[in-house]
Formats: structure tokens, sequence, C-alpha cells
């Protein structure tokens, strides 16, 4: 969900739907980055009129400063910033006191590169990196920036069900977890990294598809749809935020 799954809305027809005992989508899934496609995304950081600064993507927006020091997130998690020279800044990502992800980021020129490690549940750490090409701005760091080239490691995906009109959602490697039902209320992530602010609704799409919606303090920001080939070998994650036109796409194989 992207970001752990790497994670846009629409309204759906109501169809015909198997017991989800049947679904194809219930299963051990791994991302197959190589079939993936990932880039496209923009992010702005912004230096804004109190003098600090401002990050803004498709699905968030908020304000910190330079300074080290711990800034809230929509999704209620805490971001710190800091320069660690003249071309280059560390982030610090953590929920509820637990870190969820230390970034690099290195500019030069009009590239942006961004090196992400996020620890497991059971130790040890994944590691993701991604360039973007500078859309507008400047100089350093302040700019539009668009994802050209992102290499995401294979995270795992786990999906079940103890009834026709539920699923839990589970990414191991961070410990991460959502108990719901197919009724378009507002379900919890669970789990160490879990942002307090961010709930996911869903809805089945077909015999083998359901759509995921991402909310953050009560807004929905990004739709992922998850449908099955008709071989049963792939799981599909069409992503896309709400605000932007900006699809991505997570390829899984089944484990």
């Amino acid at each position: 969900m992207k970001r752990f799954c790497n994670v846009c809305w629409i309204a759906l027809a109501t169809v015909s739907f198997l017991a989800a005992a049947d679904a194809t989508y219930l299963g051990k899934w791994k991302l197959n980055p190589a079939k993936s496609q990932l880039t496209g995304e923009t992010v702005s950081i912004e230096q804004s009129p109190s003098g600090g600064m401002r990050y803004v993507s498709a699905e968030t927006a908020y304000d910190f400063k330079l300074d080290g020091k711990e800034y809230p997130t929509p999704g209620g998690s805490m971001a710190a910033w800091k320069e660690a020279g003249p071309d280059t800044w560390d982030v610090t990502i953590k929920t509820n006191g637990q870190l969820v992800a230390t970034i690099q980021l290195t500019v030069k020129g009009d590239t942006l590169t961004s090196m992400a490690h996020r620890p497991k549940a059971g130790g040890g750490m994944l590691m993701d990196t991604s360039t973007l090409k500078r859309v507008s701005g400047g100089p350093g760091i302040v700019g539009k920036w668009k994802s050209t080239e992102v290499k995401q490691s294979a995270s795992a995906l786990e999906i079940s069900s103890d009834g026709p009109d539920s699923l839990t959602l589970t990414v191991p490697e961070f410990g991460l977890a959502c108990m719901a039902k197919f009724d378009g209320k507002d379900y919890a992530m669970t789990g160490p990294q879990a942002a307090p602010k961010e709930k996911y609704s869903f809805k089945k799409t077909g015999a083998n598809s359901f759509q995921m919606t991402e909310k953050i303090d009560g807004k929905a920001v990004y739709v992922d749809k998850f449908t099955v080939s008709a071989d049963g070998k792939t799981l599909t994650d069409d992503g896309t935020p709400i605000s932007r036109k900006e699809p991505t796409k997570a390829v899984y194989d089944r484990q």
C-alpha cells in the first residue's frame, strides 16, 4: 500500500458476486517490481510565506522547518527534516513514536534522488529508491518533481476472509493489517506503524475484484482497484489519487 503498497476513487456499478471463499484474490502475494509501473507521481517542496517549508503530494500536504524537529502530517505521523549537506536532506517519519522510515534526499542539478529505509516488523530493513526529475522551480530542493524511476522492495501482501462480506488485508513485513467488510464503511489499519488518521473502505466490484479507498482525516485521497488475472496467478493493483491523474500499477505474483 504505497506506500506500503504504494495506494483513487470512482463509483462502480453493482454486479453479482461469488462467495468470498471462492474469490481468487484470497491468498498470499508478492510484488513483482519488473511487471509494475510505479512512476509518474509528482511532489512539490515549497517555501512557505512564514519562512518555513511545505511538502505537497497528491495525497497529503504539511508544513515543516529544516531544524530536525518533528512536525505533524495529516495522517497523524510526525516528520522531521534537516539539512545534512549543501545538496542533501535527511527526513525521519515516525508514527506513535515508532520509526516508519528514514529518507535521504539528494539533489544534483535537476535530478532528485530519494533513498528510503523502512524497518521490518521482525527486524531488518527494506530499501526503496526513486529518481525524480525537476518539472519546475529551483534552485536546490525547492520545486516540483516527477518520479521517473522507482526501485521498490518486493514486499508481500496477504488477503484472507472469514465470511462472504469481509476481508483482512495484511502487509506482514510491517506488521500492518486491516480487518474490514465490503460495506463502504471506514476501517482502521492496525499495527505499530499504522497512521492514526488514515482509514480504509472496501467495495466488491466483481467476483474476483474489489476497490479500496484510502481516507485521511475523513477525506478520500486515493483509490486502489485490485483485480485477479484470468489464470489466477497475478493480482493487479491499479491505484490513482483523487486529486490528480497520476495512475500507478502494482502487480503481485501468487505465492
